[in-house]
């Protein structure tokens, strides 16, 4: 059911509904009363992943994707097209492109307008690159939203006129910055002395280090007075809006005053998953690499989702209490469990 920009989609068997309003991206699960959380959408993934290539000047050494701009692969709008379709009898609200540099995919502005039309909402995370009118204009028209990822060291007079461009078109702008041993208190910095282009962001989105790969040793410091002062500066800023990926649950639940209705744990395999260049599916990204995965040239989406050993195996992972004996345990339920180095804990 969908009123207006206001999306309305229940799941009977599974006796809850889920509300997601287009426009401001606000987002409730709720279960029916009497009835218990939902673990997981049996229906299909709210959220998925994907990549559409995995092109990016940068090569950056900490990309846990290893994107580059000589052995790269752009995902075909006709293979696209059927994720996008498949998603949609899936009840999917929002399709998140990565890649790589999703905007400079040749065919990206197609692309989001085609999610569009299909009744999902895309969004996506750019470094920059490629930034021009057609991809603005097409951001403002399709998306509900994109994220620049700030690198360090980083010019503040580049991000400053990037962000101001963008915001000329109206689009809601994300940063997206990781936490890395080189960057912790650089980011402790920015919450407490914020630079000057914050006043065109609407949220700074902090996301954990994966150590994926080839993408060398940035594992944030052990020293827990450094994280927590990080987590302490950003529960206390009050100069732009602060978010998280779930992979830092298990610093948000110690050192931030959150309510606990505010934070989800992993949604790996449950609520969402990622979809590489190469049409495989997975519960999450960091597994790419690894043959957890089901190939979407030979099963549908919905098969993978509820059938996949893998998929299932994850569900199964994620859901018992291994932290029986921390107050927090019910709400991180452990953090990450495919990568627990990554956790605060």
């Amino acid at each position: 059911m969908m009123d207006g920009n206001l999306i309305i989609k229940n799941h009977f068997e599974q006796h809850y509904r889920t509300l997601f309003h287009q426009g401001s991206g606000f987002f409730v699960r709720k279960e029916d009363e009497g009835y218990p959380e939902p673990t997981w959408s049996a229906d299909g993934p709210e959220l998925i992943d994907l990549s559409i290539t995995s092109y990016c000047q940068r090569s950056c050494s900490f990309c846990y994707r290893e994107a580059n701009a000589t052995n790269y692969r752009h995902l075909s709008v006709e293979d696209i097209s059927s994720v996008i379709e498949q998603a949609k009898d899936c009840g999917t609200l929002q399709i998140a492109l990565g890649g790589g540099n999703p905007n400079e995919h040749p065919r990206f502005v197609e692309i989001v307008k085609l999610i569009r039309e299909y009744g999902i909402v895309p969004s996506y995370t750019t470094n920059g690159d490629g930034i021009n009118d057609s991809v603005l204009k097409a951001t403002a028209d399709f998306c509900g939203a994109m994220a620049v990822s700030v690198y360090t060291p980083y010019d503040k007079t580049y991000y400053e006129k990037i962000l101001r461009r963008i915001r000329s078109y109206g689009i809601k702008i994300n940063l997206h910055a990781i936490i890395r041993n080189d960057t912790l208190d650089i980011w402790t910095d920015w919450l407490l002395n914020p630079p000057a282009f914050i006043d065109c962001v609407n949220a700074v989105v902090f996301l954990n280090y994966k150590p994926i790969g080839k993408c060398g040793d940035y594992f944030v410091p052990s020293d827990k007075i450094k994280i927590e002062k990080f987590f302490r500066a950003a529960n206390d800023c009050k100069c732009v809006k602060v978010g998280f990926d779930s992979c830092s649950i298990s610093g948000i639940v110690q050192w931030m005053n959150v309510p606990e209705v505010l934070i989800e744990s992993c949604e790996a395999s449950r609520f969402s998953c990622f979809i590489s260049e190469d049409l495989k599916m997975y519960p999450c990204s960091f597994m790419v690499g690894k043959d957890w995965y089901g190939d979407l040239r030979t099963q549908s989406l919905i098969e993978i989702w509820q059938n996949n050993p893998y998929f299932c195996k994850y569900r199964e992972n994620v859901l018992p209490l291994r932290c029986q004996n921390c107050l927090h345990s019910t709400v991180c339920k452990g953090g990450c469990k495919f990568l627990e180095q990554i956790n605060f804990c």
